[in-house]
């Protein structure tokens, strides 16, 4: 019964996209950092407020292409420090069985196979001959 509340109270509003996520994990970080005492603990529970108002009226705002366009701004800024974690977690997974080097002239990743020894390696970006240890 909650569930078909909710269900239909949803419909036609944009709902928790990655921005709304953002403004979520930011309110619980202040909420957390509110516990400090003073009143650096008071402007922290304000601002965690205030993210959780952001937060809640961007899920149930009925201005979809309004909010999609946020997203879209919000998506666009952090691409880039997305990339980055993406690459970090993928060079971390395959740590064990890839070496991984940068070429010296653009800068571009290449990925070795482990345990080859001292081995000469070619960018195949720009063709860049350089040796490396695996």
């Amino acid at each position: 019964m909650i569930r078909r509340f909710l269900f239909n109270f949803f419909r036609g509003r944009n709902g928790f996209d990655r921005l709304c996520l953002f403004t979520w994990a930011l309110t619980f970080v202040f909420l957390l950092l509110s516990f400090i005492p003073g009143w650096v603990g008071l402007i922290m529970q304000a601002l965690s407020f205030v993210f959780l108002f952001i937060t809640l009226f961007r899920a149930i705002s009925r201005n979809i292409p309004r909010r999609s366009a946020e997203n879209a701004k919000y998506l666009e800024l952090t691409a880039g420090l997305r990339r980055k974690l993406r690459n970090m977690k993928t060079r971390f997974s395959q740590r064990k069985e890839y070496k991984f080097f940068t070429c010296p002239t653009c800068h571009t990743l290449l990925r070795v196979p482990r345990g080859k020894g001292r081995i000469q390696i070619t960018c195949s970006k720009c063709g860049n001959r350089f040796s490396g240890k695996t």
